[in-house]
């Protein structure tokens, strides 16, 4: 018989071919759908994907080699546009039919069902694209220009169609490029001296040189970097229309010269139009407008200050102190004009989150030439507030409804701080069995959070030449308090922190966590063996094994009896003689006993380091790098005094975690064709406990598997390593995940992804809770690398993208060797995964 695999793919296949046979359907008589273009440049056929985007007419959107959109639209009807009574008259069978069993009204409903749903399909898929000549023929002269402006003047473009089967055709561009033109000299013809002066100095960084292709996109490189030379150079006037370059068409060879030239500035005084030399110009003042909105524009100014030279003016009382706001601002007084600090302004500003995103700066030109910047800053609403209501889903909660009530509070202190106080409650159903008697939402959880954010560094000492402000400095205090009922053991969880963040460069970005304290407390560890199941199961087997009396029933009331059990068992020394397997198993079930119902306070300091090449929202193909160190109780030694009977450190009888993190990922974007992305992501990650410590807290250990990286397991159910253990949740110490992702798009709200996702985790701190499979000892222990692969299809509604995934698991390390591949590869054993937004 057929595995259940062969039978879904069979399917799969079966209903392509169903599918591909139907992408004519929609298709006239004397109409051509346009399958494929093909572009062959100088007998070749074109490797480069730009081309395509000079087609004027391109084929039904594939992706996996298929029209999928075509087809998503070929399950509706175009013709389907009718009144209830032309539907009526055209399927007049189908209405009796209707109307022996139902009313005018209930079959018009019908009728109207299924229009919706016909036309849901036409909207979301893609119509079949007919062929046009006249299209082919613009294509082909847009080709030409292309070519032609890539230096091959003498370029030729020729189309022809290739019929495929009865209604296909293909349309072939033959480019006949010939010989490239390219650049013999360059020179320059200036006539303003503060011109010429400031092209020679930075004439090592043109765009045209010798030799060099001639490229029309050249020029108009070389032409925005010398605006934008010239107006960071204090040249206020200069504009694009203020050069222009000539070439020779007279050399009978394949070389052409360049002259550059820029006359001096045309303009009209006393009525007669004169010429004058470009200057570079000073700022001599700045004024700043705190309250310019529309309404307040028309009103006289009640309020001024000054700082540094700066002007700050208010039409109401002055809300914002100028020895912070001075920050903001990059346009300095008596310093030249250059048009990055006023990009720089806009910019910081706008960050701020303080004012509206339209920052509007005015010059103004002075009798003497220099100039006036009137900076107009619109303020935000001091207060906000914003209330949400989500539906959440995971496999630790399966079904929850999430409600937050946000304040925002803007310029708290009058210097564009913002402050954010939220609070966010959750009720989750947890029950395994639906007739639970706790009802159908049995847990819940409660957080509260403040966060105050100052958009400069506080430190006692001046940071500005390490950090200075067009780094975008900021400094910020979060603290938090957590409280969950049924969930686990009823964690609690405060947390308070500082940290600094600021940005180098456009591409990187650094973060440094002064301090972040955590203190969890277990307020419930009396159900420790009702969540930690397995645990008991094995002191069960333990207690049948020796013949014993049977373990109280599982239940949170008999908690201490059996934990007292246990500890007997432990105490009596002749039992590690009698039963030495059974006596491993109990010292095991205590020791990670302890480990997960103590208390932990976890003082941690950390740097992050990233770096992003993405441009901006719309940019699809970049890298992201970012690496993380952190350090856990780090001065414990200083700080804390106190010792346990353990000789630990303590916090109020509460050991202080020591450990060190380091973290490193990284992600790469490919943008294909067709708008289709090829995302590759990688994560190593290690954590090494020391001094006070001899493992991680379970909050900062690392899990394996969820909807964001190893889709084929639920989070906490793979690892550590080949290790078989029925463990509730699984924790290890060392983490590699692998992921690969092809997106594609279907229509144009729905996107569809192929994915393999490989990684586990591991031990390396030598814990005898772990067995050999599950530590990481050397490179061989890779082998227990587990892979997942899968499918998924996602909504874009375009303020978010709801995401369902289905994982499968490919490759189980923990299964014997030489029966892991495809063992449970199948719907049954699929973990189907559903999220908000792209996994990463």
């Amino acid at each position: 018989m057929p595995s259940s695999t062969t039978k879904i793919l069979l399917f799969v296949l079966i209903l392509i071919q169903l599918v591909s046979c139907n992408s004519i359907k929609y298709v006239q008589e004397n109409e051509k759908l346009l399958k494929e273009n093909k572009v062959l440049v100088n007998g070749e056929k074109n490797k480069d994907q730009e081309i395509n985007k000079y087609l004027a007419q391109k084929p039904n959107r594939r992706s996996l080699g298929m029209p999928l959109s075509l087809y998503f639209y070929n399950f509706g009807n175009p013709d389907f546009e009718m009144t209830f009574d032309e539907w009526i008259q055209n399927h007049q069978k189908k209405y009796d039919r209707y109307e022996r069993f139902f009313s005018k009204k209930q079959t018009y409903i019908i009728y109207s069902n299924k229009k919706a749903v016909n036309n849901w399909f036409l909207n979301k898929g893609e119509a079949p694209v007919i062929f046009d000549e006249s299209k082919a023929r613009k294509s082909a002269s847009t080709l030409k220009d292309y070519y032609i402006s890539k230096g091959f003047f003498e370029a030729d473009v020729k189309y022809d169609t290739l019929s495929l089967g009865e209604k296909e055709v293909s349309v072939n561009y033959n480019v006949t490029t010939k010989t490239q033109y390219r650049i013999d000299s360059v020179t320059a013809d200036i006539e303003s001296p503060v011109l010429d002066s400031i092209y020679k100095a930075n004439l090592d960084k043109t765009f045209l040189k010798t030799g060099y292709p001639f490229i029309f996109e050249d020029f108009e490189r070389e032409e925005a970097r010398l605006v934008r030379l010239f107006r960071n150079s204090g040249v206020y006037h200069f504009k694009n229309f203020s050069m222009g370059f000539w070439t020779d068409s007279i050399k009978e060879s394949y070389m052409k010269d360049v002259l550059l030239k820029i006359p001096d500035r045309l303009i009209t005084r006393n009525d007669t139009l004169i010429k004058e030399p470009y200057k570079a110009q000073i700022v001599k003042e700045v004024n700043v407008y705190t309250d310019a909105t529309p309404a307040n524009r028309t009103k006289k100014v009640k309020d001024s200050a000054t700082y540094k030279g700066y002007r700050f003016y208010s039409y109401d009382k002055l809300k914002f102190k100028p020895k912070y706001l001075v920050n903001s601002l990059f346009i300095t007084p008596n310093g030249l004009y250059k048009d990055s600090e006023k990009a720089q302004t806009q910019s910081y500003i706008r960050n701020l989150q303080t004012f509206s995103s339209s920052v509007d700066i005015a010059y103004t030109e002075n009798e003497d030439e220099s100039l006036t910047a009137d900076v107009y800053l619109t303020p935000l609403k001091k207060y906000a507030i914003t209330v949400d209501l989500d539906a959440t889903t995971s496999n630790i909660k399966p079904f929850g409804i999430l409600g937050k009530f946000s304040f925002l509070g803007r310029n708290m202190f009058r210097g564009s701080e913002i402050m954010e106080l939220s609070f966010q409650g959750s009720i989750f159903n947890l029950a395994e069995d639906p007739s639970d008697s706790r009802g159908f939402f049995n847990g819940w959880e409660i957080l509260s959070s403040a966060s105050l954010r100052f958009p400069r560094i506080l430190f006692p000492v001046n940071t500005d030449k390490i950090i200075p402000k067009y780094m975008a400095p900021t400094t910020n205090f979060d603290a938090s308090l957590s409280f969950q009922k049924n969930v686990g053991l009823d964690r609690q969880t405060t947390t308070a922190g500082m940290a600094y963040g600021w940005k180098s460069s456009k591409k990187v970005a650094h973060r440094v966590d002064l301090f972040n304290l955590q203190y969890i407390k277990n307020q419930n560890v009396d159900n420790y063996f009702v969540i930690y199941k397995s645990e008991y199961n094995k002191l069960v087997d333990v207690q049948e094994s020796i013949g014993a009396d049977p373990l109280p029933e599982n239940k949170q009331e008999n908690y201490l009896e059996i934990l007292g059990i246990m500890n007997d068992f432990l105490a009596d020394p002749d039992n590690s003689e009698l039963y030495p397997d059974e006596y491993d198993t109990v010292s095991d079930v205590d020791e990670r006993h302890d480990i997960l119902i103590e208390d932990s306070f976890v003082p941690a300091i950390s740097y992050s380091f990233v770096y992003n090449t993405r441009e901006n929202i719309n940019d699809n193909d970049f890298s992201y790098f970012t690496a993380r160190l952190v350090s856990a109780g780090t001065f414990s030694e200083l700080i804390f005094p106190n010792k346990d009977e353990f000789g630990r450190r303590t916090l109020r009888d509460v050991p202080i975690a020591q450990y060190i993190k380091t973290e490193f990922e990284y992600k790469k974007y490919w943008e294909l064709r067709d708008e289709n992305i090829l995302v590759f992501r990688s994560f190593i990650g290690a954590a090494f406990p020391y001094g006070n410590s001899s493992d991680i807290p379970f909050s900062r250990s690392y899990s394996a598997g969820g909807s964001n990286e190893i889709r084929a397991w639920r989070t906490f159910d793979l690892g550590p390593g080949g290790e078989l253990n029925n463990l509730e949740y699984k924790v290890g110490t060392f983490k590699l995940v692998g992921n690969l992702e092809y997106r594609f798009k279907l229509t144009n709200k729905f996107n569809s992804a192929l994915f393999i996702d490989a990684g586990n985790i591991w031990d390396i701190t030598n814990s005898n809770l772990v067995s050999e499979e599950g530590k990481l000892t050397s490179l061989s222990s890779l082998q227990y690398t587990a892979v997942g692969s899968g499918f998924g299809l996602r909504y874009d509604f375009g303020f978010l993208v709801f995401r369902f995934d289905i994982g499968f698991k490919t490759y189980e390390p923990y299964l014997p060797a030489g029966s892991r591949w495809f063992v449970n590869y199948n719907f049954g054993n699929a973990v189907y995964n559903i999220g908000i937004n792209y996994p990463f």
